[in-house]
């Protein structure tokens, strides 16, 4: 019996990790956002960022990491994309 609990509790410690899929989606739209669309894939990777890293469990899911950079990043995009459009219309006026 108690080799068969031995072995049960092995198993549970040897589940393998998920990928969390906010977390990659955010560090992907934040990438892309460096180049095109930066402002709707901005605050798309600011969103799923947030939600990746609430999602995220030490336990159970990966890539914590991809959550923060995409919505470092995203932030990154939307004040670029702010910061042009203020510097473009100084221009013009």
């Amino acid at each position: 019996m108690d080799e068969e609990n031995e072995v049960i509790k092995e198993s549970n410690t040897n589940t393998e990790k998920k990928l969390n899929i906010c977390a990659l989606l955010s560090f992907i739209f934040s990438l892309v956002g460096l180049f095109v669309f930066g402002f709707p894939l901005g605050i798309a990777a600011i969103i799923l960022g947030i939600i990746g890293i609430v999602k995220s469990n030490k336990e159970k899911q990966n890539f914590k990491w991809m959550a923060i950079v995409g919505l470092v990043l995203g932030s990154i995009d939307i004040i670029a994309i702010l910061l042009s459009v203020v510097a473009l219309y100084s221009i013009i006026a």
